[in-house]
């Protein structure tokens, strides 16, 4: 199997190994071991594509990389200064010399090489090339992994340190992105030359192959300050690559990003979910005009390049002018990269696509002299440092400014750069010709929070974020000095305050108005302009203000923002300039992530912390916003440095990557505003890998985008890589410690309030009870108001959208009938919740004229009066005058030796009720235990199924066809007495009794002319109802109300149709004969819903109402259902009954679903397959349920819709429905009783039983 088909999904392989297997059994007979191989073969072809040019499966490739022989190259260097003219000629040199390993542990290490370097801090700083001598020589090969330890003191921590290799040869160079950006963090070894050192284990992958006398150079950063440094290497290996490493498929590794489903076809906001979008400005063409429809630039609004030159006004404490703050103020400081932005307003269709800024304030890539900007009185409160974070590029000196003058240089800075493009104003470089290039969001601050600063563990201390916080400059120059300082005094609430000013509302526009003269002079608009100009400043739709930080799949760093982002949120409420919307008001997650490294659950983790300040109303959303992935060493398949192309495993394991986050993106999809791609094709940031590669052809990563469930239940044998990570997900439940379990209101589908124009709901509105009724008279219409729970969900009223709070349109009744209004909410994720409200519209009856048939019996008022009082017994049945009362009878009785006998009725009158469907009320009586009605036997051979009679006792109601004898034994007599009284416990076994406690039992009963019979008719099913007062405990749960049927020996069976009804306090249930009937408690309950808490409710329902099989504690939610379950459950689902005339001829009497597919055969839902073959054992594809479905609902008349083509063209796999059951999953979809996923509905997958409960759980409620 494996050679013939080696991307195929295991399950796939089951489902034929399984068929083989039954053909294999001598027990099976010929002709069905070949259709159920026949079968078993055109599902697979249908699935999988035996070639591997499917990328949503495959089966695991084999073993993983295995180390190549080579000699140990660790005393075997030597080091030149410098190697060729790449290393800048002021390089100061160095000292270079092998010694033994220096730390504690050094039994067994080789030893290390030593590196002494220095640099003067004038230029780049260009390295140190290390030349390797491997004996013997080796070529490393494409694809192979070079690994080395390197010791670094821990005074190296925080700059900016990369490794490569160069060929001696070809100088083709592979650098080295696995540095931790800002901040090494590698693990402690122990103490050397009285400093602390750290090892950081690093591994470059060979994009080419390279000779054996490869080349290892050691490179920082640009511009970076003076410095004398030592170093150590050792432990160097060649590593192989993967014996896995072949080309991809070239259906899989070829496939052109023009030729796939654009990602933004799936993501958008249209869909309910968020935009997507990737680096880059300029016209939008290629794969960004096709994936994507938002885009940043990575550099091109930093501070460095559009404010490099300062004003001549900044000036120091002393007096003391900044270096390059000499030039005119205004509009000269600066330097815009408008063509960029324009380009992207206009490309394609106006507001197609759109721009996102980034970023307005960061302690990096800023000009030189805001650099030098320190406070003037210094304060170590922050930190207890007198280091300020990020100094060092280049900076010589520092320069003391007063806390106003500082201010005032990032308040300007914000207005001109976001003015510039959001108004037309000649003031800040626009004009009227130009226009506004306006911006969907804008990262008003970068990383703030310090990657090692916060606790490791989770920091509970609401005020402990400030001592997180990077001692930047800034940071100190703006910010009151003490930590207990007034917040809103604070350099982060400064800077997003600065940004609402700089693009304001129509609200921050008059409130900056009418507090104009309690601002700080600083914040009057730059030049101090009049208080009315910043309306010509104000903007429609201001673009969503963004704080931007990386590492925050770490929990302690997110719940550190996420502190943070709570209290200056929160101050602003307060604040004079409160303009409506959140300070901060977009979370930005940048995402530079690591397949099997970055946890997509610890992702989660801080979406859940952020969508939680979203539904307070503390935050408006999440970004995603520089999303790429890394493949370390010991991801499956090896290490890899993007371009390069991918092996096999390597391919799979990103693809699997991308899924998890993608999941978990769709999940709150509610929360997020956009996802941003760091990079378009080939790679993103130090060499990680984005959704397409550098040739523009689709990767893993990008189906697994596009499909998560599919990529991942199709690479199973990735599962045990990434432990956990999709059942994790997929819970709804998310853990937030001490802040308690946190589930996104995104799928909360409930309703706060629902009222109606008319009538009283019973029971009163409860967002748990789905199902209500009412009751009205003579009405002709009635209007419904819905409010959703949750702002998000969308609310339809009888098929019709209607906004949440807002009456619908008036629904038309008619009088004397019987409707249900049906109220659909859709959550944000597309969860549905649909409540019932059954509507009993009574008619008042005109008074009879002339010539109009009438009772024999005068009638009564339209109000019942009370019981009559109980008769007293006779010796001999007298007749009794039945009294109507609107669609009631009064009927009288005579009581004898405890039962309450109602004489016959006359054959016309017994048809004529019939016809009106009358209710005969029989009053109680006292000491009667039984209750027996009279009827000719021709008024219930003679009708329809539609001709009822009710009979109510004081014990329940018994609904009765026309058509109740008909085709029985008793159809030829002349009178019988339907019987309905108090069943005998006595005799039921122990455990029943002690079940059934002090619940009654209802005993239903037919004599035929004065003899007890057997009654049975499953062509005329009888309705009954039973008054039930639930206990505490059954009140809380009533679905898991039940009735039992319990034969003459005792044994019970579950009646499917039992349940209760709240409003009416009444149980109901069906059957198709006479016997002993009880109301009981039955709560089944699984042990393995864990992750599929969606479907819980629905399983645990059905499986207490023995609608579906099941044994034991275990559901397997997971595991596809056959189609004779499913059909069982279907039947007894909807309660469907006929004459068994035979079945198909694989279907063994003795099996427990033989009368359910017997009844569908009957019935014609099922034709079976061929040779009058059922398959009882084979799957059920979504499609044929649906199929199978649609022809029980319209037997039923159930189903009013009629399902076309049309019906499905939102579903993007509408072309994998087969053409028999384009009709029938159209009919379904129409009637809500299958939304779909992400847009598909996997028509041909097969149905697993936690989608069957689920499915079947609607059919149940409808």
């Amino acid at each position: 199997m494996n050679r013939a088909f080696p991307w195929v999904h295991v399950s796939e392989l089951k489902a034929l190994n399984d068929a083989l297997e039954l053909a294999r059994n001598a027990n099976t007979p010929a002709d069905e071991a070949i259709a159920v191989l026949k079968e078993a073969i055109v599902i697979f072809n249908k699935n999988i594509k035996s070639d591997g040019s499917d990328p949503y499966f495959r089966l695991d490739p084999g073993p993983g990389k295995v180390p190549l022989k080579v000699t140990a190259p660790t005393n075997n260097w030597m080091a030149r200064t410098p190697l060729d003219n790449r290393v800048p000629a002021d390089f100061a040199g160095g000292t270079f010399k092998m010694i033994p390993y220096p730390f504690a542990d050094s039994q067994g290490k080789a030893e290390v090489l030593q590196i002494n370097y220095a640099h003067n801090g004038k230029s780049t700083f260009g390295g140190i090339s290390i030349e390797s001598l491997l004996s013997p020589a080796v070529n490393v090969s494409e694809g192979s992994t070079i690994e080395f330890d390197v010791y670094y003191p821990k005074s190296a921590q925080g700059k900016y340190m990369r490794w490569r290799i160069r060929n001696t040869n070809t100088n083709l160079d592979s650098y080295l992105r696995d540095y931790q950006y800002n901040n090494l963090n590698p693990d402690w070894v122990g103490s050397y030359n009285g400093e602390s050192w750290l090892m950081a284990h690093h591994s470059i992958t060979a994009s080419t192959g390279v000779s054996s006398n490869f080349i290892l150079e050691l490179h920082g950063e640009n511009a970076r300050a003076a410095e004398t440094g030592m170093l150590l290497v050792a432990n160097i290996q060649i590593t192989a690559p993967d014996p896995n490493g072949i080309a991809l498929p070239n259906a899989v590794n070829k496939e052109h990003q023009s030729d796939v489903a654009p990602l933004k076809s799936l993501y958008n906001k249209e869909n309910g979910l968020f935009m997507v979008g990737s680096i880059g400005t300029g016209a939008v063409t290629g794969t960004r005009a096709n994936h994507y429809e938002i885009f940043v630039d990575g550099n091109n609004l930093k501070a460095d390049g559009t404010h490099p030159r300062g004003p001549e006004w900044l000036k120091s404490v002393t007096g003391e002018a900044l270096n390059g703050a000499t030039t005119a103020p205004g509009l000269a400081e600066y330097s815009f990269p408008t063509s960029a932005y324009q380009a992207i307003r206009d490309s394609g269709a106006p507001g197609q696509y759109k721009s996102h800024g980034h970023v307005l304030a960061w302690y990096n890539q800023a000009p030189g002299w805001m650099t030098q900007i320190i406070p003037a009185n210094l304060s170590y409160g922050y930190n207890g440092s007198a280091n300020f974070y990020g100094l060092g590029n280049g900076v010589t000196s520092t320069v003391k400014v007063d806390k106003e003058m500082a201010r005032r240089v990032q308040f300007n800075h914000t207005m001109y750069v976001m003015r510039h493009f959001l108004t037309t104003d000649t003031k800040y470089g626009s004009s009227e010709s130009r226009g506004v290039i306006p911006f969907n969001s804008w990262d008003v601050l970068n990383e703030e929070v310090h990657e090692s600063r916060h606790s490791e563990l989770i920091p509970e201390d609401a005020n402990s974020w400030r001592t997180s916080l990077k001692h930047t400059n800034w940071l100190a120059a703006m910010s009151d000095d003490q930590i207990g300082g007034d917040i809103t005094g604070h350099y982060i609430y400064l800077l997003f305050k600065n940004a609402h000013i700089a693009a304001p509302n129509a609200k921050m526009a008059a409130a900056y108005k009418a507090n104009y003269a309690n601002l700080p002079e600083y914040m009057k608009l730059d030049g101090h302009d009049k208080d009315g100009s910043i309306d010509a400043y104000i903007v429609d739709n201001p673009p969503k203000l963004t704080y931007n930080d990386y590492g925050l799949a770490t929990r302690s760093k997110a719940r550190t923002v996420y502190n943070m982002v709570l209290e200056l949120n929160t101050a602003w409420l307060s604040d004079p300039l409160y303009d409506g919307r959140p300070l901060i008001e977009d979370i930005g997650i940048q995402g530079h992530d690591a397949v099997g490294k970055t946890l997509a659950s610890d992702n989660q983790y801080a979406m859940a912390l952020y969508a939680s300040l979203v539904d307070r109303g503390l935050l408006s959303g999440i970004t995603y916003s520089e999303l790429d992935l890394k493949v370390p060493t010991d991801a499956p398949g090896g290490g890899a440095t993007a371009p390069a192309v991918l092996n096999v495993r390597q391919s799979d394991a990103l693809g699997y990557e991308y899924a998890l986050l993608y999941k978990t993106f769709t999940k709150f999809a509610p929360y997020i505003d956009h996802i941003i791609s760091w990079g378009v094709s080939g790679s993103g940031w130090q060499g990680s890998y984005v959704l397409f590669d550098a040739q523009s052809n689709a990767n893993a990563g990008y189906y697994g985008a596009m499909n998560p469930d599919r990529f991942i239940l199709g690479h199973s044998y990735l599962d045990g890589y990434f432990a956990g990570e999709y059942e994790t997900i997929r819970s709804n439940a998310i853990d937030l410690g001490d802040l308690g379990v946190y589930i996104p209101n995104s799928v909360n589908a409930d309703l706060s309030a629902l009222t109606l124009s008319a009538g009283t709901l019973q029971p009163a509105f409860n967002a748990a009870t789905t199902e209500c009724e009412v009751s009205l008279q003579d009405a002709s219409s009635i209007t419904v108001t819905a409010a959703a729970a949750d702002s998000r969900s969308s609310i339809k009223v009888s098929g019709t959208a209607v906004a949440s709070g807002t009456a619908s349109g008036a629904i038309t009744l008619t009088p004397g009938t019987k409707a249900d209004i049906k109220v659909e909410v859709t959550a944000a994720d597309g969860t549905v919740k649909t409540y019932t409200i059954k509507v009993t519209n009574g008619r008042t009856e005109a008074t009879p004229t002339p010539g109009t048939e009438t009772p024999s019996a005068t009638p009564t008022p339209a109000t019942p009066g009370p019981a009559a009082p109980a008769p007293v017994a006779s010796a001999t049945p007298t007749s009794a005058a039945p009294v109507i009362q609107d669609q009631i009878v009064a009927m009288q009785t005579t009581v004898k030796d405890g039962t309450a006998f109602v004489k016959a009725l006359e054959l016309a009158k017994a048809k004529e009720f019939m016809e009106k469907r009358v209710t005969l009320d029989i009053p109680a009586a006292q000491g009667v235990n039984l209750y027996s009605v009279g009827l000719p036997a021709a008024a219930l051979t003679s009708g329809t199924k539609d001709d009822k009679l009710t009979i109510s006792t004081e014990l329940g109601k018994v609904v009765i066809s026309g058509n109740m004898l008909t085709g029985t034994t008793e159809s030829s007599s002349k009178e019988v007495a339907l019987e309905i009284g108090k069943g005998d416990k006595s005799k039921l076994p122990a455990e029943v009794k002690a079940a059934l406690g002090d619940k009654p039992i209802l005993q239903l009963s037919l004599k035929v002319d004065g003899k007890e019979t057997v009654w049975s008719n499953p062509s005329a099913p009888v309705s009954v109802s039973v008054p039930y007062k639930p206990t505490e405990a059954e009140f809380k749960n009533p679905e898991m109300i039940v009735v039992w049927y319990i034969d003459g020996n005792g044994e019970v069976f579950t009646v499917p149709s039992g349940r209760y009804a709240p409003k009416t306090g009444l149980v109901t249930f069906t059957t198709t004969h006479f016997s002993s009937y009880a109301v009981a408690y039955v709560y089944k309950t699984f042990t393995d819903l864990g992750m599929a808490g969606w479907a819980k409710n629905a399983a645990e329902v059905l499986a207490s109402k023995d609608i579906l099989k099941t044994e034991g504690q275990v559901f397997n939610p997971s595991a596809n259902i056959t189609r004779a379950d499913f059909l069982y459950s279907l039947v007894r689902t909807l309660g469907l009954t006929a004459k068994i005339n035979g079945n198909f001829s694989d279907v063994e009497e003795s099996v427990y679903y033989y009368n359910e597919i017997a009844i569908a055969k009957a019935l014609g839902i099922t034709t079976g397959l061929d040779n009058d073959r059922f398959g009882s054992a084979l799957k059920i594809t979504r499609q044929d349920m649906m199929v199978l479905t649609e022809r029980a609902l319209k037997h039923e008349k159930k189903l009013n819709t009629q399902g076309e083509a049309a019906d499905l063209e939102r579903f993007t796999d509408k072309s994998e429905v087969a053409s028999y059951a384009v009709n029938s999953v159209a009919a379904m979809v129409k009637d809500g009783l299958i939304e779909g996923s992400g847009n598909k509905l996997n028509p041909a997958g097969n149905t697993t039983k936690a989608e069957a409960a689920v499915f079947l759980y609607r059919l149940y409620s409808k």
